[in-house]
């Protein structure tokens, strides 16, 4: 009974470890995974957009959002305010800004001229 109970307290031992290595493999992983400029769309302010962003966050995060630029311009305070990041300022946060919301600014609706019943 007791040399049963040593041995599935030696299997737990070993899944709990294994989990854990699990874990670590996979963090690893993502960690690894470097994302290279050429993910954002070429342009004015790319370098500095995603030298100064994928500091703190991956470029996901960024292509996934569709924000004016009154709206990126605010995230910018927020993200220093709420999340610790050094303020940005003057002729590098309009670079950034101004970048984020060209290439990433609300969606615009298809043209409606292409459709000749909704014209």
């Amino acid at each position: 009974m007791i040399l049963v109970a040593a041995i599935a307290a030696l299997g737990i031992g070993v899944a709990l470890a294994q989990d854990r290595q699990d874990q670590a493999d996979a963090a690893r992983a993502i960690e690894g995974a470097a994302e290279e400029e050429t993910v954002l769309p070429d342009g004015e302010g790319r370098s500095e957009t995603f030298a100064y962003c994928t500091v703190c966050h991956n470029t996901a995060l960024i292509r996934r959002n569709r924000l004016s630029r009154d709206q990126w311009d605010g995230l910018m305070d927020w993200m220093s305010e709420k999340h610790g990041m050094n303020p940005l300022e003057g002729e590098f946060r309009d670079t950034i800004v101004n970048y984020l919301a060209t290439h990433f600014g609300p969606a615009q609706a298809p043209a409606r001229g292409r459709n000749p019943f909704l014209n």
